[in-house]
């Protein structure tokens, strides 16, 4: 299918690892982008090492790994060892012929390999670098390692996130990952344009950390405006209620309920609770959010006794902000989401031997004639030999050596039993509480795959 995506002929090579640069790189590849990852056999993604279709560990068990396949999709993979200096020669060829390097590792391993924003400009001096690290290049935290966890509490998202008297409570996503990533995209189509116009490459530093902290400047703003350190709350709202989640029938079912209006709130009253037309507890917003914690569990009482999607519909229709917690499973035969096609249907690999699956789709929907049609995410080094014979022009005997050196390579030697948490036991810990042994045959016949 021929490419119609609005960054067709803009190539991106990556080095980045899970998410942060690996999400951004796919959102450019949805757009069209020719996105290169390089690979290494010695220090391998650690989303090549966990979390394998069907829970098989046999065989090359790496390319049949699910988060590394839902973040690298429509990418090239090439294996190469940076630490063999051949390597870099190459790496510093593909550069030279390309749009943007991405980068995710800390300012030391970048220095490391000469790939510093003013030696690769020496490459290419139109190119845009991105540098997404934990906590930027300056400062006294430059040079620490990150993981979503560790921005999450330094960004101030901790602080704010968690029930009132609580300890912080942290997402069990990455948040900082993808809001970084999101923030590298808009960066990056920035810096196309710019050099469109000027003929000038950008040098991009993405601290995660603040990524975060520009999303929540709320936390600060009550300091510096009102002198107040902002307490906890849960899902409660320091100016509305009701507002927050409630359980309903079924297992670990909820909804998210809030009335912002007097209006919303009568429709809310006379569904769920009608005998509270004459409390004064409830009669106005200001009452309401002095007697939150009366009124959230009344809610509660009552809302155990629905199904959280027809509570969802009942509410909506009747003007009430509402909102079915839906998890993994009923997301993918969301009626909605399927009426407007957000999950696309993607063929892998033979060799990975995973089957056709559904993958959630691209964030945004453009004019047809730019769609991308996506596709599955490449073993494991699958484009060494196209990249550097019709790329960089090696020959036959040159690449050969290169395979014979291990400089470029297709395989990770490690044994994924020393690195995974069985099934079992992550049912014994509590981790996951259902298991479907069908999910193959529903998948397969819900979307007629």
């Amino acid at each position: 299918m021929k490419n119609n995506g609005i960054l067709n002929g803009i190539r991106v090579v990556e080095l980045g690892q899970l998410i942060a640069v690996p999400y951004a790189t796919k959102l450019l590849s949805d757009m069209g982008a020719e996105i290169i990852r390089l690979e290494s056999a010695q220090r391998p993604d650690a989303y090549r090492l966990a979390d394998f279709y069907d829970e098989r560990e046999d065989g090359k068990y790496w390319n049949r790994a699910i988060n590394f396949n839902e973040q690298n999709r429509n990418k090239l993979s090439l294996g190469l060892e940076l630490d063999h200096e051949s390597s870099l020669e190459y790496l510093h060829d593909l550069i030279s012929i390309s749009d943007v390097f991405a980068c995710n590792f800390t300012p030391r391993v970048m220095k490391k390999f000469g790939l510093e924003y003013e030696h690769l400009q020496k490459i290419r001096p139109d190119i845009i670098v991105i540098s997404s690290t934990g906590y930027g290049h300056t400062g006294p935290w430059s040079s620490f390692g990150a993981i979503g966890f560790g921005t999450e509490a330094a960004s101030g998202l901790a602080a704010a996130t968690g029930y009132e008297n609580g300890p912080p409570v942290q997402p069990e996503i990455p948040y900082p990952d993808y809001t970084a990533a999101e923030h590298t995209v808009f960066a990056v189509m920035a810096a196309l344009i710019h050099r469109l116009k000027e003929g000038e490459g950008q040098f991009i530093e993405i601290s995660q950390a603040e990524c975060v902290t520009s999303t929540i400047p709320e936390t600060i703003l009550e300091y510096t405006a009102n002198k107040k350190i902002v307490k906890r709350m849960g899902n409660s709202h320091p100016n509305i209620s009701p507002h927050g989640c409630y359980p309903c029938k079924g297992q670990d079912k909820w909804i998210t309920i809030t009335a912002n209006s007097q209006d919303q709130w009568k429709s809310l009253s006379n569904l769920l609770l009608p005998e509270t037309g004459t409390d004064n507890r409830f009669e106005s917003n200001e009452s309401r959010i002095h007697n939150r914690k009366e009124l959230d569990k009344l809610i509660s009482s009552r809302t155990l006794s629905w199904d959280n999607v027809v509570l969802m519909n009942t509410l909506q229709r009747k003007g009430v902000a509402a909102g079915a917690v839906l998890n993994g499973k009923e997301l993918l035969f969301n009626e909605h989401l399927n009426q407007r096609n957000f999950f696309e249907i993607v063929d892998h690999h033979p060799e990975s031997e995973v089957p056709t699956l559904p993958y959630p789709g691209k964030p945004w929907k453009m004019s047809a004639n730019s769609d991308v049609k996506m596709k599955g995410a490449p073993l494991f080094g699958q484009h060494n030999e196209s990249i550097l014979k019709n790329h960089l022009g090696l020959t036959n005997e040159s690449y050969d050596a290169l395979i014979n050196e291990e400089a470029v390579v297709n395989y990770i030697k490690l044994d994924p039993k020393e690195i995974l948490v069985s099934r079992e036991a992550r049912e014994e810990e509590g981790s996951i509480y259902s298991y479907d042994p069908d999910f193959k045959s529903t998948i397969k016949s819900y979307f007629n795959i």
